[in-house]
């Protein structure tokens, strides 16, 4: 199976779901030589709900921490953009092509204290 980059935020202002699609779309389109593909979740973990963004591509395998390091800096620096400035953006590169709207797939979440890091500790 082919590893990605896995990031979990929450947006200020509620659940925006626009928001995070440039977010996710203009990161992806930073990078056209990583051929990043992406996929966006919005999950419920017992009531509290956050984003996840799921980036992927060969290049972003756990044997490339460099490269994953980059999109994470530039995920940061996008996510930092006043909030029409990424949306002129987004809507730019949709217009040109390179970037096509993915949908927020909605999921639920239940923790598993078996999964819980402090596990691998014990």
């Amino acid at each position: 199976m082919q590893k990605g980059l896995e990031i979990a935020f929450q947006t200020i202002n509620g659940l925006d779901e626009s928001l995070v699609q440039a977010l996710a779309g203009v990161t992806a389109s930073d990078f056209p030589d990583l051929d990043i593909k992406y996929n966006i979740f919005l999950v419920d973990l017992y009531g509290q709900k956050y984003f996840r963004i799921l980036f992927q591509s060969k290049k972003l395998s756990e044997l490339h921490p460099e490269e994953r390091k980059k999109v994470r800096e530039k995920f940061d620096e996008n996510s930092r953009m006043q909030y029409s400035e990424l949306m002129t953006k987004y809507h730019d590169l949709k217009k040109q092509g390179k970037i096509k709207d993915r949908p927020v797939k909605e999921v639920h979440e239940e923790y598993d204290l078996w999964e819980d890091p402090i596990w691998q500790y014990i």
